[in-house]
């Protein structure tokens, strides 16, 4: 089963994700804004432990 989320983000962060997204060699968006959601988790469990 797949979902489609739509979602609006300001153009600064836009720039900013598609900077992050060519230093880091991602090839979408998407790719680059999951990347960041899963680290920003991550980095919150580990702070939570």
């Amino acid at each position: 089963m797949s979902q489609v989320l739509n979602m609006r983000y300001p153009k600064a962060l836009l720039k900013r994700i598609d900077d992050f997204k060519e230093k880091k060699g991602f090839t979408t968006r998407t790719q680059t804004i999951i990347y960041l959601i899963q680290y920003a988790l991550e980095q919150s469990d580990n702070r939570d432990s």
